[in-house]
């Protein structure tokens, strides 16, 4: 298989929004999700908006029609964190958003994924072996002739 094993992965992505290749890693790459609000997102806008105004008419009156607004607008922040949180790729840490912006930024931001994926220094166990420590010891140990036909038997 003459493949870059990052260029190919076997796992695919389901329902997919946009497909595309990282253009440092070449992996392919897949979102799931959009910045814009679907019609279900919308459907759970007015349920959860009806279910906070049921609750605090009797404290509010009309006013607690409100909520629909406050309630939108929680729901596009968190579409959109959940977007932005996609863009990002996993393998290389590179972020097309942060590069349109700032190409120094973007760098930065691979550069630290890289830094944070490096393993941590091995802890030495054992003090460094020297030299010295094997002068005055000698490498075969002396064997009595008695000792020896243990050995032999």
């Amino acid at each position: 298989m003459d493949q870059n094993p990052l260029e190919y992965r076997v796992f695919k992505h389901k329902k997919s929004t946009l497909s595309f290749y990282c253009p440092l890693c070449r992996t392919e790459r897949a979102l799931t999700s959009t910045y814009k609000l679907s019609a279900k997102n919308y459907l759970q806008i007015l349920m959860t908006s009806v279910f906070f105004v049921l609750i605090l008419f009797p404290l509010m009156e009309l006013k607690s029609l409100w909520i629909f607004f406050v309630v939108w607008a929680g729901f596009e922040l968190c579409v959109r964190l959940v977007y932005r949180k996609e863009i990002p790729c996993p393998h290389c840490g590179f972020d097309a958003s942060w590069y349109q912006k700032d190409v120094k930024m973007a760098r930065k931001l691979v550069t630290n994924f890289w830094d944070t994926k490096k393993p941590k220094e091995e802890v030495e166990i054992e003090p460094e072996i020297k030299q010295k420590d094997f002068e005055d010891t000698p490498v075969i140990p002396e064997i009595s002739p008695d000792d020896a036909s243990i050995y032999l038997n």
